[in-house]
C-alpha cells in the first residue's frame, strides 16, 4: 500500500511549489487515495477563504468579469453588498436559516463537488424550483466559476422539453447562484429498476434522450458529462437532462487547460463510469459531438444489461486503461438472446476510434427508431435475406398474403413443370419405342422377302411355273425380287433379256444380278440333268 502524503508535500503542491515529477506523482496518487485526496481539497479551501475573508463583493465581482465570460443579461441579477467567505458547512448552514429574495429554501438536495442545490418555492408563482449554489471553497477556482456561470448561460439557450430549463441567476452572499425549474422524479436507472420497464420500453425511453441530446448539438452545445445521476424521469415518464456544468459550446475556443482531464482539485472532468475513450486519454482536443454519442451508448448498453461494457471495479488509472484500450463486452455474452441489431448499434456506438461511431447523436437516433419501426439499421452488412426479414417482420399481414400467394405461384409451376418434364421423358420413350418397333418391322419385312424370294426360287427351279408366278405377285413393283422374278419368268432368250434385266440392276446390286443369272443357268442345268436321267423308251 503507498504512503499518504505528508502535509508539507500537500503544502508545496498547493502553493505550486512542485517539480513536475512530484507533482504529477501527488496528483497520480490523490486521484486513487480518497483520505489525501480529502486532505488537499480541505487544504486549499483554508487558504482559500483566508485569502478571501478581506475581499468585498465588489472585489470579486470585478475580479471574475475580467476572468470569465459575461452571463446573459437576460439571466444575470448582480446582488450588491459585501460578504464575507463561508466554509461549505457554515455556509449551508447560513443558506438553509435565510431566503433567496422572492425564494423559499425546503430543503437541500444531493450535493456535488463543486455546488450545492436546494429544493425551494418561488414565492410569486407558488411553483417548486432548484437552487443551484456553487460552493465557497469553489470560489477561488477560476475554472469552477467559469463552469459554472456557462452552465447558466447554455442552458439559458436551450429550449426543450426534456432539458431542464433555467429561470434566474445571480450572486447572493459572495456566491454565485442560478435558479432552475424542479423536476420530481428519479435517476434513469432506478427509474428502470422500480418501474420493470420491457426491453422495447427502455429503448422508446433512450429515443427521447436521444432528440434532447441532438438538439442540444444543434444549439452548439457538448454536455460531455451524460449519465444516470444528470438524468431524471417525471411521473409521466419524461426524462429531463440537467447538469451541464461541464458543457462546452462547439467552435468557443477555451483557455488551455479548461478541459482538462483532471481538475485542479484532483477531480476527474467528467463520470468515469460514462467517460469517452478521448475524454479517458486527457485528449480535450478531440472531443466533440461523438463523445456525447459514446456516453449515451453506455447509457443504452447498462439500460438494457444491467451492466458496463467494461470493468469499472478497480483503481482509477486501471478504469481508465480499460475505457481506452478493454474489448467491450459484446451484449450477448451477457444475455445470450440479446437482438442481434441493437448490439451492432451499441457497438458503433462505443467504438474506440470515434471515426467508427455514429458521426452524430442524429444518425444513433435514427437507427434507434429504424430498429423500432422494424426497419433495416445502417450499421450492418445489408444483405437480400436480411432485407426480406425485415420487411416481412414490418408487414406481417402484406407479407402473409404476398407469402400465400408465392406458395401457390411455386406450387402450381412445379406441377407444370413436372408434368411437363414427364410429358417430354414419355415422349422420349415413346419415340425409341418407335423407332424400334419400326427397325424390327424393316428386319422383319426384309426377313418375309428373303423367305418369299426364297420360295419362289425353289417354285422356279422345281418348274412350277404357276406357284412361281404367284409367289411373284407378292414381290413390289420396281424392287430387285419382282424384277428378278420377271427376268426368270420371261420366256425370251438369254441374250434378248439379259442387258435390260443388268441396266436395272447394276446400278443397286451388281451381285444379285450375277446370283440371278446364276439361277437361269441352274434351272437349264437341271432341266438337262432330268433330261439325261429320264428312262428311254422304245
Amino acid at each position: 500500500m503507498k504512503m499518504c502524503l505528508d502535509t508539507e508535500v500537500v503544502n508545496r503542491y498547493i502553493a505550486g511549489n512542485c517539480t513536475s515529477d512530484e507533482r504529477r506523482k501527488v496528483e497520480t496518487h490523490i486521484a486513487e487515495c480518497k483520505t489525501c485526496r480529502e486532505k488537499v481539497e480541505s487544504t486549499r479551501a483554508e487558504r482559500t477563504a483566508q485569502k478571501q475573508s478581506a475581499t468585498t463583493t465588489k472585489d470579486i465581482k470585478d475580479t471574475s468579469r475580467r476572468n470569465r465570460p459575461k452571463l446573459s443579461e437576460s439571466i444575470t441579477k448582480s446582488i450588491q453588498g459585501a460578504a464575507s467567505v463561508l466554509s461549505d458547512t457554515a455556509f449551508s448552514a447560513k443558506i438553509s436559516e435565510s431566503t433567496f429574495e422572492n425564494y423559499e429554501i425546503l430543503e437541500e438536495l444531493p450535493r456535488g463537488g463543486q455546488a450545492v442545490v436546494y429544493k425551494a418555492i418561488h414565492i410569486p408563482t407558488k411553483t417548486n424550483v432548484a437552487i443551484k449554489v456553487l460552493l465557497p471553497s469553489m470560489l477561488a477556482s477560476e475554472r469552477a466559476r467559469y463552469h459554472f456561470e456557462r452552465e447558466a448561460e447554455l442552458i439559458a439557450h436551450l429550449d426543450h422539453p426534456n432539458i431542464v430549463k433555467i429561470r434566474d441567476s445571480g450572486i447572493i452572499h459572495g456566491q454565485y447562484y442560478f435558479v432552475m425549474e424542479y423536476i420530481q422524479g428519479q435517476p434513469l436507472d432506478r427509474y428502470i429498476r422500480l418501474q420493470n420497464l420491457s426491453f422495447r420500453e427502455r429503448v422508446i425511453l433512450f429515443r427521447k434522450l436521444c432528440t434532447a441530446v441532438s438538439y442540444a448539438h444543434q444549439q452548439g452545445i457538448i454536455h460531455r458529462d451524460l449519465k444516470f445521476g444528470n438524468i431524471i424521469i417525471d411521473k409521466r415518464g419524461e426524462p429531463h437532462i440537467l447538469d451541464f456544468g461541464l458543457a462546452k459550446a462547439i467552435g468557443l475556443s477555451e483557455e488551455a487547460g479548461k478541459d482538462a482531464v483532471v481538475t485542479m482539485t484532483g477531480q476527474w472532468a467528467g463520470s468515469l463510469s460514462n467517460m469517452s475513450p478521448e475524454q479517458a486519454a486527457g485528449k480535450p482536443g478531440l472531443i466533440d459531438v461523438r463523445t456525447d454519442v459514446y456516453s449515451l451508448g453506455i447509457i443504452l448498453y447498462h439500460m438494457l444489461t444491467d451492466t458496463y461494457p467494461y470493468d469499472i471495479s478497480g483503481s482509477t488509472l486501471e478504469v481508465l486503461q480499460n475505457i481506452q484500450k478493454a474489448d467491450l463486452i459484446r451484449p450477448r455474452q451477457i444475455i445470450r438472446k440479446f437482438d442481434a441489431d441493437v448490439e451492432a448499434i451499441l457497438l458503433t456506438a462505443l467504438a474506440k476510434e470515434r471515426t467508427e461511431r455514429y458521426q452524430s447523436v442524429a444518425e444513433f437516433q435514427h437507427d434507434i427508431e429504424n430498429w423500432l419501426e422494424g426497419r433495416p439499421i445502417s450499421v450492418r452488412s445489408v444483405s437480400t435475406v436480411y432485407l426480406l426479414r425485415k420487411i416481412i417482420a414490418r408487414h406481417r399481414y402484406t407479407s402473409t398474403v404476398v407469402g400465400l400467394l408465392l406458395v401457390i405461384i411455386l406450387s402450381f409451376a412445379y406441377v407444370s413443370l413436372n408434368l411437363y418434364v414427364t410429358a417430354k421423358k414419355a415422349q422420349r420413350e415413346s419415340e425409341s419405342l418407335a423407332k424400334r418397333w419400326n427397325a424390327e418391322a424393316t428386319n422383319n419385312l426384309m426377313f418375309a422377302r428373303q423367305v418369299t424370294f426364297t420360295l419362289f426360287l425353289q417354285a422356279y427351279r422345281d418348274g412350277r411355273s404357276g406357284e412361281a408366278k404367284e409367289i411373284a405377285g407378292y414381290f413390289a413393283k420396281g424392287s430387285k425380287e419382282k424384277m428378278a422374278s420377271e427376268f426368270l419368268l420371261d420366256s425370251k432368250s438369254l441374250a434378248e433379256k439379259e442387258s435390260g434385266f443388268r441396266r436395272g440392276l447394276s446400278d443397286k446390286s451388281p451381285w444379285f444380278v450375277d446370283f440371278i443369272l446364276g439361277e437361269h443357268y441352274l434351272k437349264k442345268l437341271l432341266k438337262l440333268i432330268s433330261a439325261a436321267t429320264k428312262p428311254y423308251k422304245a
